[in-house]
């Protein structure tokens, strides 16, 4: 807590709080001897999961070559390299800090949940297999490795990082297929609930399920191909036939895209874009974004709109440094000025509306 700033009197107030506890279990009216506790917060505590993030801030500290990305006790690596070895050399040293630190402040790093993720252009063909990355037990390192039996970390071409499948290509089909899955458990159960709920209130479960599960980490996965995007909305049309009644149905026979419209609910190509500029209200100094500069007036620079960048094939078309930017440019002008955060969806989401077929 020292290192995050919070100093005397508070510290010593908390360690008198987190000091002299104890715990004991309770089986029908018998109860066990009390052990003291010498680690830990008391579960359940509002400070608990402060107290934890304290706790591990440090471990970014360690990472010299590796870049470290933290969500309560998961923790992502990422370093980019042209060498492989190199690359794995570098990671290697970084997974023994890991390790040290681990050990000196009493946390045990899962080895059987650490993969290795190698993420390349699927034209790219890597010649060289990697070399093998160990999560060295800290007796080993002490040992400076000799006679070591630790097992490799397990490499994967896809691995799951807060609920979302990320594949070695970045090419998101891992995901997409794991979404289509779930959504076609609920479809059955929505299709029991129609003849059961009225339509409002199946709409409102369709929120709550469907749309949570399209919504999640759509601004990411929401850059893969177009053909992956028509599977995930083809389920979704399935789902909104089941929102509406059977005269409205029968209307839109043959092109049931206008549901879309009819049900005020955005396809999730559109949801994504809708995400991106939401994300990115009001961010006018993002990493991606860059205002048109030139030395003469043209009307991009006039009308303030962001410089899109050149690229050379079809993967540098989805990244978000290509995709933000042309988004944005494209909205209307009292849409994209808009700084009312509020008004701004309002206005976003009827445009995006507007452009479903009607």
């Amino acid at each position: 807590m020292d290192e995050c700033g919070v100093s005397k009197p508070l510290n010593d107030w908390f360690r008198d709080y987190l000091s002299s506890r104890s715990y004991r279990v309770k089986l029908g009216d018998t109860l066990s001897d009390e052990s003291k506790v010498n680690c830990e917060v008391p579960q359940g505590s509002i400070c608990g999961p402060v107290c934890y993030l304290m706790h591990v801030n440090s471990l970014c500290g360690v990472l010299r070559h590796c870049s470290a990305h933290m969500f309560a006790d998961d923790l992502c690596t990422l370093l980019a390299g042209t060498n492989l070895k190199d690359t794995c050399r570098l990671v290697q040293e970084d997974v023994d800090a890991v390790v040290k630190w681990s050990h000196d402040n009493g946390i045990v790093l899962n080895s059987e949940k650490t993969k290795l993720l190698i993420i390349h252009s699927p034209f790219l063909y890597l010649s060289d297999s990697p070399p093998s990355l160990f999560t060295h037990s800290f007796n080993c390192i002490h040992n400076n490795f000799i006679n070591c039996e630790c097992k490799p970390i397990e490499k994967v071409n896809c691995v799951t990082y807060l609920g979302v499948k990320v594949d070695c290509n970045f090419s998101w089909s891992a995901h997409i297929d794991y979404i289509i899955n779930k959504l076609r458990l609920l479809l059955s159960k929505f299709y029991h609930l129609s003849f059961k709920v009225p339509l409002s209130t199946l709409k409102c479960i369709y929120f709550a399920l469907v749309d949570s599960i399209l919504g999640y980490a759509l601004d990411c996965y929401g850059l893969t191909f177009k053909t992956y995007i028509d599977k995930l909305e083809a389920i979704q049309i399935r789902f909104l036939k089941l929102l509406v009644n059977k005269k409205t149905k029968n209307n839109c026979k043959g092109d049931y895209s206008k549901l879309f419209k009819i049900c005020k609910i955005l396809p999730v190509h559109l949801k994504h874009k809708y995400l991106l500029a939401i994300n990115h209200h009001g961010n006018q100094e993002h990493d991606q974004l860059s205002l048109a500069s030139h030395s003469y007036g043209t009307r991009s620079v006039c009308a303030g709109k962001f410089e899109v960048p050149r690229v050379n094939n079809y993967y540098g078309d989805r990244t978000l440094k290509k995709r933000l930017p042309y988004l944005l440019n494209s909205l209307p002008e009292n849409i994209r000025l808009e700084p009312n955060k509020s008004k701004y969806k309002k206005l976003l989401k009827q445009h995006l509306l507007d452009s479903c077929p009607s």
